[in-house]
């Protein structure tokens, strides 16, 4: 007997611009359903880099109001690059949530979007 995953496109953070000194705070997933999700960011500098390169920051949570971090990568500070990040939690997590920040003089675009193993049927 074969078995089928059912799984459904969540986005932790549609694309946007994340200006220079700025966080943007990604929308909060509730996983306490889920048996794991999988997530995909994305950092694209502009024609002129940031001196500092913008971090994607992944945050759990056990109750959606207290945060930790349970992954931080940076990208780099070069013109016209995209930096992308893959983070995938297992199903003991509950809440996750995306923070971008720290990128210095220039804005950067940025986004992430996750793929949750809904149930296996």
């Amino acid at each position: 007997m074969s078995t089928t995953a059912n799984k459904t496109p969540r986005a932790l953070q549609a694309g946007a611009n994340n200006a220079a000194g700025a966080t943007t705070t990604g929308t909060a997933i509730d996983l306490t359903a889920a048996l794991g999700l999988a997530i995909t960011a994305k950092i694209t500098n502009g024609a002129t880099g940031p001196t500092t390169g913008c971090a994607f920051r992944l945050e759990v949570s056990n109750d959606n109001i207290n945060w930790k971090t349970f992954s931080e990568q940076t990208a780099g500070i070069d013109n016209n690059s995209v930096y992308e990040f893959i983070v995938e939690l297992g199903p003991a997590w509950m809440y996750a949530r995306s923070v971008f920040t720290g990128n210095t003089d220039q804005d950067v675009t940025i986004e992430a979007f996750g793929h949750e193993l809904t149930s296996l049927g």
